[in-house]
């Protein structure tokens, strides 16, 4: 991982995508910084897949590269750096909740499949009663990260003025990736936010949906099997993870020696 230099975070890419390499106290910290002067921000998470997909989609590379933070999800991030700082960013998602909760503020949940985000609403309101916390499944968009139809369309200006009017310091987007980070990049500015953040499948694990795996095994780094096991419809992700992610690397190394 190529080293460079932004402010306090360690900045370095791996195949030309920019990764920070610091601790999630670190992250929390700025981001209560950054929240507390009105300074809007980023984050996104980019693991083994998403990087992969970044070298054909200028418009996701664009997204990685330009977010406030940009953290590393995924040991197989370690095959580039093994120094890397690796955070979950499910983790990261549930500490900012935690700190949303402490700090009165307010927050939104976009995206998700059937009605994931209100039940993961639900489950967040109720184990932190101080947390306002709103949600909205919001359009379905295409590949380029664009509503669909016109009613999706619709959907999108609707969603935009109830985020807008609720005034969130948090605003957590799954709408899959890559749309949900170049639906950030090109969404953020006229959002009345404080931040927002990349989520994923997160509030399928929230809402109770899909299975946590044991802490062993995410520690053990074998999380991508305990996927495979449980929602074997990831072969096609996992496999990009897992094999074809360690031979780009090592191709793209020998290609820049």
């Amino acid at each position: 991982m190529k080293k460079l230099n932004e402010k306090d975070q360690e900045i370095g890419k791996i195949m030309e995508i920019k990764v920070s390499s610091t601790s999630k106290a670190e992250v929390l910290t700025r981001v209560e910084s950054l929240i507390s002067c009105n300074t809007k921000f980023s984050i996104v998470t980019p693991n083994p897949e998403l990087i992969l997909a970044s070298q054909t989609n200028k418009d996701l590379k664009k997204a990685l590269n330009s977010a406030t933070f940009s953290i590393p999800d995924g040991v197989g991030l370690k095959i580039a750096d093994p120094s890397l700082k690796i955070i979950k960013g499910r983790e990261l998602f549930l500490d900012l909740i935690y700190l949303a909760g402490k700090k009165g503020w307010k927050v939104f949940l976009l995206g998700g499949m059937d009605n994931e985000a209100e039940l993961a609403a639900r489950k967040l309101q109720i184990s932190n009663s101080r947390l306002q916390i709103t949600s909205e499944c919001g359009p379905k968009l295409n590949k380029d990260a664009a509503p669909t139809t016109e009613v999706d369309k619709k959907i999108e200006i609707e969603v935009v003025d109830k985020i807008n009017k609720f005034k969130p310091q948090l605003l957590f987007v799954a709408f899959g990736n890559p749309k949900q980070e170049i639906w950030i990049e090109n969404n953020l500015s006229k959002l009345n936010v404080g931040g927002a953040m990349a989520v994923g499948g997160t509030f399928r694990y929230v809402a109770g949906i899909s299975k946590l795996p044991p802490k062993w095994v995410s520690k053990s780094g074998f999380e991508w099997l305990w996927r495979l096991i449980t929602e074997p419809k990831r072969i096609s992700r996992i496999f990009k993870a897992v094999i074809v992610f360690p031979v780009k690397i090592l191709l793209y190394k020998i290609s820049n020696v």
